[in-house]
């Protein structure tokens, strides 16, 4: 009895991290609009979830970041599909997608990505990347720059800082220890939403409850494997090699990637990439959902 008390506690915790670390935003999904083709492509060592949103001669590819699965773009995919073909789908390590216990790469996740999409037959897509996504999409332009459109890189940095680094090991370490869903969830919200955002009344608490309503929790060793990935990238030596227009859409108030962080990677990009400055923290895709879309927009039309 005491063992299943502890199997069903585990499971719960596991569901309540795997949604709220670094903008695990399932829970905010309001989505109608209705994939006209979805499903799953063997990618070499894995079976990919994707999903094909809208019409368009111009296709767009959605990237989530650490943590997050294709639902993390929802209330943004809604507004580009109405002009755009859009392609989500879940990284490695997350989701329907599977989640080998060996070591991934952001640079592995890249090439996931432009298979995929050969795959789906999508030609020079603009790529649209958040948080660890965009470095998925950084990698993508340096490695396959005249295969693609543009890049749009939100949330963005070129090394994950010590600090949000270290806060994800901690969230890791109470994962460990079996600690309760509501300290786990006020671990890491702070990090990821903006002291705006988390004032709303009972915001708290709609995020513990919502946290445990994941159907596709992510495994720990896809969590494990994933940050492994994100520790590792380090674009510092080589953002001068991007030579496709890219537009930085950065959260004013973000702590995971500070806006020091996205004029660093605008300047070392040079003169064909633009910087968008919203409010928000590292959750834009959440808390500014519509400036995020108009942004997009804006720059791809």
């Amino acid at each position: 009895m005491m063992i299943k008390r502890i199997k069903s506690l585990s499971h719960r915790i596991m569901n309540a991290i795997n949604l709220l670390i670094l903008i695990t935003f399932s829970f905010f999904i309001s989505i109608t609009a209705t994939a006209s083709n979805t499903g799953k492509i063997k990618m070499d060592d894995i079976h990919m979830y994707y999903e094909l949103h809208g019409q368009g001669a111009t296709p767009i590819i959605l990237i989530a970041g650490f943590t997050c699965d294709h639902t993390s773009w929802s209330e943004v995919l809604k507004p580009l599909a109405a002009h755009y073909k859009v392609l989500v789908f879940d990284n490695r390590g997350i989701g329907q997608t599977d989640a080998p216990n060996a070591r991934y790469t952001i640079e592995m996740m890249a090439d996931d990505t432009m298979r995929l999409s050969k795959k789906l037959g999508l030609q020079h897509p603009t790529i649209i990347g958040q948080s660890m996504g965009s470095g998925i999409a950084q990698t993508i332009a340096k490695k396959y720059g005249k295969e693609i459109n543009k890049i749009i890189l939100i949330n963005t940095f070129d090394r994950l800082e010590k600090a949000p680094e270290m806060a994800f090991d901690f969230t890791g370490e109470l994962q460990k220890l079996k600690m309760p869903i509501r300290y786990q969830v006020q671990s890491i919200a702070p990090w990821v939403f903006s002291s705006d955002y988390l004032s709303k009344p009972h915001q708290l608490e709609n995020l513990v409850k919502l946290a445990e309503q994941n159907p596709y929790p992510q495994s720990h060793v896809g969590y494990e494997r994933q940050l492994e990935a994100l520790k590792l990238f380090d674009s510092k030596s080589w953002l001068n090699q991007i030579r496709t227009p890219t537009l930085i859409i950065a959260g004013e108030d973000d702590i995971i990637a500070p806006l020091s962080n996205a004029k660093d990677v605008q300047k070392k990009i040079g003169s064909h990439a633009k910087l968008e400055v919203i409010p928000g923290g590292h959750g834009s895709l959440v808390e500014q959902p519509q400036k995020v879309a108009e942004a997009i927009l804006k720059f791809i039309e």
